[in-house]
């Protein structure tokens, strides 16, 4: 699937680069006659002057000697001029060995002989192009070419798995001279974005060149300049700037990079993390969902494309100028595999990435729930509007019930981690009240694949949310367990029924479903335990899901919308007593020590759950029916002693149903490197 076709403009830029490069002849007696340069379109006889000056380079000729009796500084500076070839850079670039970089490419060497034929001069070109970047005027095509060129040149040296002192060797120079030359760079980056009357093609790339580098040096300490600078300002003015509106999504995603660099270490330390926190610009905040909408949608349509599972009109065609400047073939697109295993390994695609921004704004931010939940409680008024793209919660529980329902049987740490990020997501949203309010009464359009399609087409937006929950739970039952996505699952289901409960609000939902995915975990660790690969954190699953369920019945007769509901939830429990009797074992071999006061509070939860699953199954089979009898004749049984003598809660522990359940949600700390891999693979 290609979605090229959506940005017209790329290709004509390609071919005005082809046709720019190739009027430029060069001619030399040093064999370069004979061959056609990548910007020649292959039929000229002649390289280009581009390609003719950089591979006389790349092959250790000093600057001063292209062409004779010319200076090293006027050759770079001349080289400026040219239309800068990106695919013939970055090939040479990647030529270059790492090795070779630290050794014979380090440093320049242009007025000097050579040893071994090869011209030692990355970090002059490096430095060279920062120059002419800060110093050059914005009507001078030296400045745009400048930053184009430190682009390639950034992402193709930074593409060799560096670490930090060999990226200060490469494109410094030497570890002693790094600090000038890297603050150098970030000074001349944030001077053109900040300032409003550069124009927006520099701006944009002086985002682009920011973003290359801060993707490709990750958690290295030489991302650390970029925190000395502080470009929160700068991004959000770019964002709400109305002829930069369209490379919004880089600029936020380039925030939340800042924002998780060194996070778990540094968090007093990165002023991106306080400025996030703080930040009360609802306009940028708008800016901000608006962007991400799109690109989820994006994300959604190929899922649904892949699936045959649309249920709306394609949103392709009006997302498309977002990724004008992106890579047409990474940031809407995916290749679709022919083996059925490997269906959706592909996904999601590169501009999911945007979920790192919400998540950072959505888990600190006070303000940013109220903008985040705006089009959801007001829609917009056009209906054409409206009806094209769903509001921006909507969207994130949408792909969450792909992610959730593909992420294990890709075998892809990437899905995985995009399907933790998610319903981390989720987890904030439902731990916030605010979110909540809106989320049980406005009623939304979300059909979660591999579902039942809900009685009514229009449900609250929380039943999707325990829709997606069902997904994971069902989808995701392998030998390598993914624990800490079944943990937050259990929050999330937690957080739920608590707060239903608390504001007595009867749900109509299909509880039934969801009854059986939460006690089929439970059935699954106890008749599988030995064939999982790991036991880490199973304890404390299982400890979770009992304490959701302790408070799950014994409040059961305020959330759940009708009687038949309550009574098809004491059914369920009695279908897998058997399972819930192994739990008490299954705790005690996987007891940690010191862990007294928490497991006889499990224990006692327990306790109750088993209780109330064993009262009903003993009435049960008092009446001669079994509980291998019709599941009528059973259900009948227990909604009659139910309806005489009310549900029993013998057993129960005093004061649950008022237990605040305490917040879980909290930083993702190991998402970084995955969006620093997604937003290098977006960048041209």
């Amino acid at each position: 699937m290609d979605f090229s076709i959506l940005n017209p403009l790329r290709p004509a830029a390609q071919q005005r680069r082809r046709s720019s490069a190739s009027s430029v002849g060069y001619s030399s007696g040093s064999g370069f006659g004979s061959a056609s340069g990548p910007g020649s379109g292959g039929v000229s006889r002649f390289p280009s002057k581009f390609t003719a000056i950089y591979s006389k380079l790349f092959q250790g000729i000093p600057a001063a000697q292209i062409p004779p009796h010319m200076d090293a500084e006027r050759t770079f500076a001349d080289l400026l001029d040219l239309k800068v070839d990106r695919t013939f850079l970055a090939g040479e670039i990647d030529k270059l060995s790492k090795e070779m970089c630290l050794g014979k490419m380090k440093a320049s060497m242009m007025d000097r002989p050579l040893n071994s034929g090869a011209l030692l001069f990355l970090s002059t070109l490096f430095q060279t192009c920062t120059h002419h970047a800060r110093t050059a005027r914005y009507t001078d095509v030296k400045k745009a070419h400048a930053l184009e060129t430190l682009s390639v040149l950034v992402g193709r040296v930074l593409a060799k798995n560096l670490s930090g002192w060999e990226v200060m060797e490469i494109i410094a120079g030497s570890v002693a001279r790094s600090d000038a030359v890297f603050s150098d760079f970030t000074d001349t980056l944030y001077s053109i974005m900040a300032d409003a009357s550069a124009p927006a093609s520099l701006r944009h790339q002086v985002l682009q060149v920011s973003l290359t580098y801060m993707c490709g040096v990750g958690q290295l300490s030489t991302g650390a300049y970029f925190l000395r600078r502080d470009f929160f300002p700068a991004i959000a003015a770019l964002v709400k700037t109305p002829e930069m509106e369209e490379y919004t999504f880089e600029a936020i995603l380039l925030l939340a990079i800042l924002a998780n660099y060194h996070k778990s270490d540094a968090a007093k330390l990165n002023p991106y993390l306080k400025r996030i926190k703080d930040c009360e610009d609802a306009e940028f905040m708008r800016k901000l969902c608006w962007a991400s909408n799109f690109a989820l949608s994006s994300s959604v349509k190929a899922y649904q494309d892949m699936m045959d599972d649309s249920v709306a009109p394609s949103l392709v065609s009006s997302i498309g100028s977002m990724f004008t400047r992106f890579r047409p073939d990474r940031a809407l697109s995916f290749s679709a595999p022919t083996a059925s295993r490997d269906l959706f390994k592909d996904l999601p695609i590169e501009a999911t990435v945007v979920l790192l921004p919400i998540y950072e704004f959505l888990l600190p931010n006070l303000v940013f729930p109220t903008v985040f939940m705006e089009d959801l409680v007001s829609p917009p008024e056009s209906l054409e509007s409206s009806e094209l793209t769903p509001p921006l919660p909507s969207t994130i529980i949408s792909l969450a019930s792909y992610l959730c329902t593909h992420a294990s049987s890709t075998g892809s740490p990437r899905s995985i981690a995009y399907a933790r990020l998610t319903l981390n997501i989720l987890l904030v949203m439902v731990e916030n009240d605010l979110i909540m309010s809106f989320a049980t009464q406005t009623d939304v359009l979300v059909r979660p694949p591999s579902l039942p399609i809900p009685a009514r087409k229009t449900r609250p937006l929380v039943c999707s949310i325990l829709d997606t929950c069902i997904l994971w739970l069902r989808n995701n039952l392998q030998k390598q367990l993914e624990v800490s996505c079944y943990m937050t699952v259990i929050w999330i289901c937690h957080r739920v029924v608590w707060f239903l409960q608390e504001n007595r609000i009867r749900l109509e939902y299909d509880w039934t479903d969801f009854w059986v995915s939460i006690l089929g975990l439970l059935s699954f660790l106890s008749s599988r335990l030995d064939e999982l690969h790991t036991t880490g954190g199973i304890e404390a699953l299982i400890s979770e899901t009992v304490h959701f369920l302790e408070l799950a019945i014994s409040t059961s007769e305020v959330y759940l919308p009708s009687p038949r509901a309550v009574h098809e939830l004491i059914y369920e429990l009695v279908r897998a007593s058997s399972a819930l009797k192994k739990q008490g074992d299954l705790l005690q071999s996987l007891a940690l020590p010191r862990q007294g006061a928490h497991r006889e509070d499990t224990q006692s939860a327990l306790t109750y759950i088993v209780t109330v699953a064993d009262f009903y199954a003993d009435k049960v089979a008092q009446s001669g029916t079994g509980l291998s009898g019709n599941a009528k004749d059973v259900m009948k049984i227990i909604a009659a002693q139910i309806e005489a003598e009310g549900l029993n809660t013998g057993g129960r522990i005093e004061g649950t149903e008022t237990r605040v359940p305490s917040r879980r949600a909290q930083d993702v700390l190991d998402f970084g490197r995955v969006a620093c891999l997604d937003g290098a693979a977006l960048l041209p």
